[in-house]
């Protein structure tokens, strides 16, 4: 019975996991064959933000990668990388702590997971004040190609991720039309900031309960998933449009059963 209960929890999770990376129903602006199409590896931003207010920040580290991550996979050029294929192959983590990560790693990282191209950055909040930069890695190259940034007030964050949206594709050698970057600016998660934090937090929260529950530590994990449905519940309740929020919480309810 105790297997059972720990195994439920494990099976949940996944189903919200899955739910969460799913590309098979995503609607794209291009009709590319998947297998003609580049394989994007999108690595978590490094939180450059002052200590004072790094945490409270934290959740973007994951949830401004996740936002480049739909609108690639949005324009149909791209196959994106899934974070659980990365972590079959190294543990991202360890490099990036510091931010820094030799590009002969990110090569062979490619390699190992298929990507042709590899996505990494930082970003600083300050008084208000957002700046994001990227590095744009080809891995058939071996080299970094560019660099892009974007500056801007923090309430504009997600004006911010599309124009760096628009540089990424420049780089990349895929040039946007005047249409298809109407359909991806119009394309808004949410324009609150405190929604979108709460929002990330629960997503990575999840994330820890899965790494818990398959460890078989399952009330810690089952503290984990209700921390997560108090987030996505402030979330809905900051921006009730906000649909990614409420298909998470809808998604994490299903993860809660008696048998916890």
């Amino acid at each position: 019975m105790y297997r059972f209960k720990i195994y439920s929890v494990v099976a949940l999770l996944m189903i919200f996991s899955f739910s969460c990376a799913s590309q098979d129903n995503v609607k794209t602006l291009r009709n590319t064959p998947r297998e003609l199409r580049k394989g994007l590896l999108v690595l978590n931003f490094y939180n450059s933000t002052p200590k004072s207010r790094a945490s409270e920040f934290q959740p973007w580290e994951y949830g401004l990668a996740s936002m480049i991550m739909t609108d690639m996979e949005t324009i149909g050029a791209f196959n994106i990388i899934s974070k659980d294929a990365l972590k079959d192959v190294i543990a991202e983590q360890e490099f990036q702590q510091t931010g820094m990560i030799d590009p002969k790693t990110l090569v062979k990282l490619g390699n190992l997971v298929g990507a042709h191209y590899i996505l990494k950055g930082s970003f600083m909040e300050m008084n208000g004040t957002l700046r994001i930069e990227t590095q744009v890695f080809s891995v058939e190259k071996g080299m970094q190609l560019q660099t892009a940034s974007v500056n801007g007030k923090t309430d504009n964050f997600f004006a911010l991720e599309k124009e760096l949206i628009d540089k990424i594709t420049k780089i990349v050698d895929v040039m946007l039309t005047g249409t298809e970057l109407q359909v991806i600016a119009s394309n808004v998660e949410t324009k609150s900031v405190e929604a979108s934090l709460k929002n990330y937090k629960g997503e990575l929260t999840v994330e820890e309960a899965k790494n818990l529950a398959q460890a078989g530590k399952k009330e810690q994990a089952k503290k984990l998933i209700e921390e997560a449905k108090k987030d996505f519940k402030e979330a809905v309740a900051i921006d009730p449009n906000y649909v990614k929020a409420k298909k998470n919480l809808s998604r994490i309810s299903m993860a809660i059963p008696v048998t916890l």
